[in-house]
Formats: C-alpha cells, structure tokens, sequence
C-alpha cells in the first residue's frame, strides 16, 4: 500500500469519531438529529472536496495542463475519497432496512410497541421444570451439545494440523464455526411454520451424525486439488475453504437448536429458551469430558468420528420409535451398518494423512499434545513434520554444520552444550566432533525423541542428556551453566515458537550462561534480496537479541544465523575452522570464502532497522511480522482485512436492538478471552494442541452455570440487571492482564498455574450464560424468533471477536492491551444499556 494514501489512518480516525458521537447520542448527551446532522455535513463536504479536486485532474489529463501542486491534489483526492466511502457505510447503515425491504415480497408492518419496549411473550414463563420435557427430547438436545463440542475439537485439531498448525487458524476457524451457526439458528426463525417438526428433528440428528466423518475424509482428499502441492496456504484461503467445509455442519447444528428449541416450548407452552441452552451446554461439558479423558488417549480421529455417527443415530431411533416412523429406522439402521464397515475395513486415518505427503511413505503419525506428528521416508531421508510443517529432515548435511559449528568455533574450549530441539537431523553427531563434556538436548515432544532413537543413534550417546520438557521452564529452573547454546527451530509463524525469541526467553536464557557463552539461533534465509517484511523479521530478532547481548554477528548461509554473545565475535570462519582442525563437508576453508562472508553480512547489517520493536512474549512484534511476510506472497493486505471486518461490526452495532447487542458485546468478550487464555497458555506453556479441548469443556460448563442457575444470581430478569452483567465482563477484561503478567512471572507449580486458567475461564463464561439467560427473558416474543435472534446475536459477537482478536489485534497490540480493549467495549456497551433502562425495561422473576 503507497504510504501516500492514508487508508488504514483515516478509517481508524473516522470510526474512533463516529463511536464516540454514537455513544454520545445514545446517552442522550447529545441528540440523534445532532449526531446525524454531523455525519451528513461530513459526508457532504468530503464529497464536494472529493468531487473538485476529481474535476481539476479530468482537466489536467484531457488538456494536459500544468497545475501546480499537481501529486498533493491526487493525494488529497484520494484521502478526501477515502473518508467519503467510510461515512457513506455509515449512512448505509442508517437506512439497510429501506434497502432489504426493496428485496422482500411483502413489507413488515412494524407496531410502535416493538420500537418503544420489546413485546409480551404469547406463551407462559419457564415455571414448568426441565423433568418434566419428554426423556428421548432431553436426549437429543443433549447429544446436539455432545455432537457440537466433539466435533469442534475435533475439528479444530484437523484444520491446526492441515493448515500448519498457526494459532491464527484457531480464531478463523472458531469464527466461521459460530458464523454460520448464529446463521443457522437465525434461519430457523420461522420453523412454527413447518408441519412435521417431528420428522425434520430426526433428518437433522442423522446427517448431524454423518456430516463431520464426510468432512474430515474430504478435506485430507480434496487439499492437494484445491491447493497446488508444495505451495503456501494464505489467510484468505484459510477464511473461504474452512467456511465451505465447516458450512454443512455448523448451519444444520445452528438450525437444530432453534428448532428444538421451539419444538419443545411450544409442545409445553413454555418458555424454554435458557433451559435448552442450558442443557444443549451439559450435552458439551459430556461431550468435553468423553474426549479429554478417554477419546484423545485411547480413540483415533476417525474412530471418534464413529462414535458421534452412533450416538447421534442412537437419537435418531429413538425419536422414530417415540414418533413411530418406520422409514427413518431403516435408513439409520443401513447407515449404521455402512459406516461400521467402513470403518474396521479401512484404516482412514492412516489413508487420509498420507495422502498430504506426494512422493513420500508415512511411516509414522501420532496426535500428541503439541500438534499432530507425522514421519516420512523420501529414499534415505526421513523427514520429521508437526502440523505439516518440517520441523528437520535427516542426512541434511549443510543444514547441520552451519546449525552448529558457526556457533560452536566462537568458544575456546566449549564442554556444556544446550542443544534446543532439532537433535534428530544428525545436528549430535556434528556438535560430538568437539572435545565436549555433556550435550542436553532438550525437546518439549517426547515423541520426537522416542521415536528418533529408532532412527539416530547417536541419541544413545553417553554425553547426550535428553530432556523431555518445555525449554522455557527448563531454564527457569535448571542451576546448570552453558557454554554454548543452540536453538534449532522454525521461524516465530505460531506463538507457540514466538516465546523462544523474545526478550523475556534472551534474559531467562542469560541466567544459565557461562562466562563468554555464545548462542546461535536462525531465521529463513534473506539471499540476495530483503522485502520490506524480511527487513523487519531481523531487525526485531536483532534488536531483541542486543536487549540481553554486547555482541551480535549475522552468518548468512542456508539461514540467516544469527550469534550472539558478550564476548568478541568472529567472522572468519574458514580461518577459525582450520585452526581447530575440524572435518568438515561443507563448513571449512574449501567452500566459505570469509571476505564474500563478511560482505553479506555486512548487507544484511545495513539493511537493518536499528529502531524496530523489541520482541516480547505478551506483544509478539516477531509472529506479527511473520504473519504481514506470510501475507506478503499473497499480495493481501491485513489493515484492509482489519477494516473490513470494523465495518461489518459498525454496520451490526447500527442495527441491533439494545438486548441484542448486549449479548453481541458479551459473545464477543467471551471468545475474545477464551483466544487471549489459550494464546496465553501456549506462551507460558507452550503446547495449546491439548488444552484447546479443555479450556472450550470448561468454557461449556460455565455457559451451562450462568444460564441455568441465573436465578440464585440475580432475582428479576431487568435490563439494569443486564447492563451489570456487561459492567462485570468489562471489569473482568481489564484485571484480566494483572492476573496473566503474575502468571507469566510466578514458577508456581503448573498445576496451580493450570487451574487458574480452567477458573478463568469458568468466570466469564457463566457471565455469557447469565446473559444470554437474562436475554431470553427480557426480550419476550414468539420462541422461535426470540430464540434465533439472541442465538445469532450472541454467536455472531463470537465470531467476530475470534477472527479480529487472533487474526490482527493480538499480534499487532499484544494481549494486554487487547484485554484492555475489550474491556472499554463491553463498560461502554453496558453504560448505553443501562442509559435506555427507564425506556425498555421488561421484567420478569427469574
């Protein structure tokens, strides 16, 4: 983007003006005219600006006149343009109803009540007990709760492994996933006028059970069509493919709870909102618990996929029995028998996973709780991937003397090596040709390593020391010293690997260094060019690696290698490397000529930005510039993405009632925090593949909480009782960063550290329950469209919270201040609440 034109400036400006007139109006500080007067004379005179300066450069081009100031009038024309279209989406949103009822058939005629206050509900409030619903429908709520969170893990797990395993990823999927279920629900808004409401619920429960084994089979077999083998999957790629596989499931869940919803309040003439909700949560926290204690340990992917065939086909006949529909229980009956078969004939997960890998045998995959792990044979060669990415391959021998003796020569008499992951590749046997004392090598995957020593033996050398534990709490802990220390890892794409080159893990690291220690550690290679993305990417590992180092050289090899230490550092690596009479293939006199060396060492100094960010575990500056070089290949641009989705938020604030955009304010805080949490844990932690299906089971249970007992919390449902509730959240979001800093700095033992997390996480999701318990109450009117208004409402605030926090904010703001963020929106959502109390107040006993 030419700097010259101010787009990503401009729209955060113009939005920041116009939330705060918004706000203003809704406060009644000033009026709505006032606020609309505003924005009309922007709107006009960016336009008359806009428009003039247009016609002086149409005269300039047609009779090629010589204006003065000519590139200042194209730039003003452009900016003044720019503010134009903002203001006029926000004058869209005045008037979308006018335009979505040029489209409908028939216009709604809108009764003043519903403008003033929200109507009376035309059936009962949920006094009848839960009990007393049918058994086999409490079951098939239930197992629409269970369906849902097993195959949201489980999906998420897939999609972290097919999409490389970048946390970005969590957040776009959990938002396409609460998308088109709030859309789903919302479509369902007119299910009182289908006739055999009976017979759709059982249709639904089995393609609800068959739907997710389809998608899981397909995405494995259609990725090398859809994607050209070998190539790089981009973010707009990521948003359109997993919103096509995960759209089958996610509209019929979605449509599924507001139609047994409805359903079920209408068969007992009751209002059963919360109690449904709440029961569909119990389905989850089941569903949570059956995977986190039994399925991940002992069931494959498509095993698990089986289990919710059967217990949604369970569901199914029981519905055809209690209905007496002969048809549907030997459908479920052949499909039960077809999907079995398959199942026990064919090992799916082993036919699925290889087909990722064109030209290479699998010979080897596990789930394990830092990503899926997968081990191929290429001739000779074994390669070693985690989440598709190639952690290391084996007989890569220029790739292993640069990883070490670069490194290695800078020390005199180097004896305690600390070698951090890679150890497999042959990267030992290159650090054993020193006359060294101890080698730990540590690698957080004891797979890796269990699995290696099949296939490296010099991992059963007497000097190697493996250590199957996080790096990061292994140096916080360890009292050993190192002379040396080798960080053999990917670039920061994921915050996962991003915690090993910040500032914070540099000064940890410093702590077990001896006198004149040296470290190395790399980043992907810069050639003979560097992008403007590449520069930055450096500039931060430097700039973050002189916070804790006197000296810092760059080798530029097959990586760039970056050495760092407080002593004087040397260059002459030809020279340093005879003279230790080190054998070599590569690295050594013949091949490294030290002028040419020093000479692209110096380019890439020069081209440095010596006054870029410092890389820090809470504000990742690395995975974020990782992400624009990522984007970079893609030609995308992630300001523009970011303004997208602020003015699809703009234009859903604009138009919804005050109940409903309470419960958009707090579905957007709940997912907001739930990625902060997980992102947060996998930084402190660093494995987030196993937690995610934790901390989502504890984020069901407290959903489960705050919408069933909101009575033993609050005593009447009244939006003052609401707008608290929003207080709280906000509250809740700006100590949060006070909680996760103590964390981060405390060595409490992990399992204190573990159950501060799940607490957490149990507190804002039972405010969410509460809310949207509050809201089926408040908001009266016909169960199905009540149902699928607040669903959509609150599902729709989630979305947007998880693909705006992961994809922009935590990288580009860092956690801390996003926490901050969402907390000023829900206390600023909250107070417009509480304001209009007096003018749309509905109570009623909880």
């Amino acid at each position: 983007m030419n700097s010259s034109y101010y787009l990503f400036t401009i729209s955060i400006i113009v939005f920041i003006a116009y939330i705060i007139s918004f706000f203003l109006s809704r406060i009644s500080i000033i009026k709505k005219s006032t606020h609309k007067k505003i924005w009309n004379s922007l709107l006009l005179i960016t336009f008359l600006v806009s428009a003039t300066l247009g016609i002086i450069l149409v005269i300039q081009i047609n009779y090629k006149l010589d204006f003065p100031l000519l590139d200042k009038i194209l730039i003003w024309h452009v900016n003044f343009g720019i503010s134009m279209s903002i203001i006029a989406i926000f004058h869209l949103s005045w008037h979308l109803k006018y335009f979505q009822n040029i489209f409908k058939k028939q216009k709604r005629k809108i009764s003043s009540s519903k403008i003033t206050k929200f109507q009376e509900e035309n059936i009962k409030s949920d006094t009848t007990t839960i009990k007393s619903i049918d058994k086999k429908l409490r079951f098939s709520v239930i197992v629409l709760g269970i369906t849902s969170i097993l195959t949201q893990i489980i999906f998420l797990r897939e999609f972290m492994s097919f999409y490389y395993g970048n946390e970005l990823v969590i957040g776009i999927i959990l938002a396409n996933w609460m998308l088109i279920t709030g859309l789903g629900a919302f479509l369902g808004k007119n299910i009182n006028k289908v006739k055999n409401q009976a017979s759709l619920i059982i249709i639904l429960e089995i393609l609800l059970g068959i739907t997710p084994f389809i998608t899981i089979f397909s995405i494995y077999f259609l990725r090398n069509i859809i994607f050209t083998v070998g190539s790089m999957i981009g973010i707009i790629q990521i948003l359109y493919t997993s919103f096509l596989f995960l759209l089958p499931f996610c509209l019929i869940s979605g449509f599924s709870f507001t139609l047994l919803t409805y359903f079920i309040s209408s068969k007992y003439n009751t209002n059963f909102i919360s109690k449904i909700y709440s029961l569909e949560s119990l389905g989850s926290i089941i569903g949570g618990l059956i995977f986190n204690l039994f399925l991940i340990f002992y069931f494959k992917t498509f095993t698990s996929l089986l289990l919710i065939i059967i217990i949604n086909f369970i569901a199914a006949f029981l519905l055809s029995s209690k209905y007496k529909i002969k048809l549907t229980k030997y459908v479920i009956i052949i499909l039960s028998i077809f999907f079995i078969v398959i199942s026990i004939k064919f090992n799916l997960d082993y036919l699925t996973k290889s087909h990722q890998y064109i030209n290479q045998k699998l010979i080897f995959q596990k789930d394990t709780p830092y990503g899926n792990l997968a081990i191929t044979t290429q001739g000779e060669q074994k390669n070693f991937y985690e989440n598709n990415v190639l952690l290391f391959s084996t007989n890569d021998i220029t790739a292993n003397e640069e990883a070490v003796h670069y490194a290695m020569i800078q020390h005199n008499n180097p004896k305690n090596i600390l070698l951090i992951s890679g150890g497999i590749s042959g990267v030992i046997n290159e650090i054993l040709k020193y006359n060294i004392k101890q080698i730990d090598y540590v690698e957080i995957n004891n797979w890796i390593t269990k699995i290696g020593k099949k296939y490296d033996n010099s991992l059963k050398n007497k000097k190697v020391n493996i250590i199957n534990k996080d790096a990061r709490l292994y140096i916080k802990k360890t009292s050993k010293k190192y002379d040396v220390v080798l960080i053999n890892l990917p670039d920061p794409t994921t915050a996962q690997i991003n915690r090993y080159y910040t500032a914070e893990f540099f000064t940890e690291l410093k702590t077990t260094l001896n006198k004149n220690a040296v470290i190395s550690i790399n980043l992907s290679s810069t050639a003979n060019y560097i992008s403007d993305e590449a520069r930055q990417i450096n500039s931060v590992l430097y700039n973050t690696l002189k916070h804790s180092f006197k000296n810092i050289i760059i080798i530029p090899g097959g990586k760039n290698y970056f050495i760092a230490s407080d002593k004087k550092l040397s260059l002459d690596i030809a020279e340093l490397i005879e003279k230790k009479g080190i054998n070599n293939e590569y690295v050594n006199q013949y091949y490294i000529d030290d002028n040419l060396l020093k000479q692209r060492s110096d380019y890439v100094l020069k081209n440095l930005n010596k006054n870029a960010k410092i890389n820090k575990d809470f504000t990742p500056v690395s995975y974020y510039n990782q992400l624009l070089y990522w984007l970079s290949y893609f030609k995308s641009d992630l300001n523009l993405f970011a303004i997208i989705i602020l003015l699809f938020l703009i234009l859903i604030v604009a138009n919804l009632n005050i109940i409903n955009l309470g419960l958009f304010s707090a579905g957007f805080a709940g997912s907001s925090v739930e990625i902060i949490l997980l992102i947060s844990f996998q930084i402190i932690y660093g494995y987030i593949f196993q937690m995610t299906g934790i901390i989502i089971t504890i984020f069901m249970i407290g959903l489960a909480i705050g919408a069933f007992y909101t009575h033993k919390f609050l005593q009447k449902a009244t939006i003052k009782n609401y707008s608290k509730i929003l207080f709280t959240i906000g509250i809740y979001s700006l100590l949060l960063p006070i909680i996760l800093l103590m964390m981060k700095s405390n060595t409490l033992i992990p399992v204190f550290t573990h159950a501060t997390f799940g607490i957490l996480t149990l507190i804002i999701s039972i405010l969410v329950g509460i809310e949207f318990s509050l809201a089926s109450k408040i908001q009266m009117g016909n169960t199905a469209s009540v149902t699928a208004k607040i669903y959509s409402a609150d599902l729709l605030g989630s979305a947007i919270g998880a693909l705006i926090v992961t994809t922009y904010l935590i990288p580009l703001l860092g956690i801390i201040k996003v926490s901050i963020i969402i907390g000023i929106f829900n206390l600023l959502i909250g107070m417009v609440i509480f304001m209009k109390r007096h003018n749309r107040t509905q109570m009623t006993q909880i």
